[in-house]
């Protein structure tokens, strides 16, 4: 009687592995194909980098000379970066769309 419960603890266990294998492994696999990571070389970092910087810093003295108010140039700083961080990533983004063009179609 005693091996036959031991048995079922196993047989439990075992499937309760399965299912957690089936659920990490396999539903991992759909998200993981339509995730999005393009590919940046040092050098494409180092100009986004610089890029930044260099709209932050013009977005902000703009902002100073004509308005004279600090918050408004943090803002200005910021929204002058966010564009160009998307205008910088724009070549990678397509570059990665072509390279999973197929499924990145099943994911949207």
């Amino acid at each position: 009687m005693g091996l036959g419960r031991v048995g079922g603890y196993i047989f439990v266990a075992l499937v309760a592995a399965l299912l957690t294998f089936y659920v990490v492994r396999v539903t991992n696999g759909d998200i993981a194909r339509c995730d999005v990571h393009p590919r940046l070389t040092s050098q494409n970092l180092a100009a986004i980098k610089n890029n930044l910087e260099r709209a932050r810093a013009a977005a902000h003295e703009a902002t100073m000379n004509d308005k004279h108010d600090p918050q408004a140039a943090y803002q200005a700083e910021e929204q002058s970066a966010e564009q160009q961080f998307v205008y910088d990533l724009h070549d990678a983004l397509a570059a990665e769309y072509r390279r999973h063009r197929r499924a990145l179609d099943g994911c949207f």
